[in-house]
């Protein structure tokens, strides 16, 4: 992906060097349990998360320009209900990142640049207020619901909103 700056962040490729940084946002259940995902319990799993985004190329880790760590991800992955012309927009920040802004400031450069690759964004959340109301920020819109969702961590399905933002 393109190396893409704000005020405050760099948003680049996965580096091997982000090892440590990763763990420690992966394994906080405050950040994986909101993004529906079980907390990385070891190194090992959390390097093998690395691995696989270094390799795809299809998200940004979030680079705190005042410490030079990674504070965060964002995804640009397949759309959940199959359309190719849209992307899935994931997304997430060390906790003690929250209620500063950041988050808002790297979706905003993402969005903007996103125009290269997609002509729309989709996303979805489950329960998550926080992305839901940095979602509606953003411009995204519901435009359905899927059906019968089981993430890793749910005992039953359950029906997620679907947002698109045309670009």
């Amino acid at each position: 992906m393109k190396t893409l700056e704000t005020e405050r962040l760099i948003l680049r490729d996965w580096e091997s060097r982000d090892s440590d940084d990763l763990f420690a946002i992966l394994s906080n259940p405050a950040v994986s349990l909101s993004e529906g995902a079980s907390p990385v319990e070891s190194k090992e799993k959390s390097n093998a998360v690395l691995d696989y985004m270094i390799r795809k190329k299809n998200g940004y880790a979030i680079e705190l320009k005042s410490t030079g760590s990674v504070i965060g991800g964002i995804g640009l992955n397949e759309d959940a209900k199959g359309d190719k012309t849209a992307r899935n927009l994931g997304f997430y920040l060390a906790e003690e990142y929250w209620n500063r802004g950041l988050m808002t400031e790297a979706l905003t450069v993402v969005i903007a640049n996103a125009k290269e690759i997609t002509d729309k964004l989709s996303a979805t959340q489950y329960n998550n207020p926080k992305s839901e109301h940095l979602l509606n920020k953003m411009g995204f819109q519901q435009a359905g619901v899927l059906r019968n969702v089981k993430r890793k961590i749910d005992a039953e399905p359950h029906d997620e909103p679907y947002y698109l933002l045309i670009l």
